[in-house]
């Protein structure tokens, strides 16, 4: 297990505050909660990233001459 400790700006201090109390979930769990799902997204982003590089070389792709030649100019 990793232990971190943060700066936090005042406002972001207190929406954790007001989280806090009305979740009555400790800041710690808040933080780790959001941490997971920031991490989660982050990796599903990747993934798409990656997909996208995939599905473009599966794509032909012609020259100005290959074309011409195809529609008979």
């Amino acid at each position: 297990m990793i232990k971190v400790e943060l700066k936090l700006p005042k406002k972001l201090e207190q929406h954790l505050n007001y989280l806090e109390a009305v979740s009555k979930q400790p800041k710690e769990f808040i933080v780790r909660e959001a941490l997971i799902q920031y991490i989660e997204d982050m990796e599903d982003i990747q993934k798409l990233s990656v997909l996208s590089v995939l599905e473009k070389k599966k794509t032909k792709t012609y020259t100005t001459k290959e074309l011409n030649k195809q529609i008979g100019l």
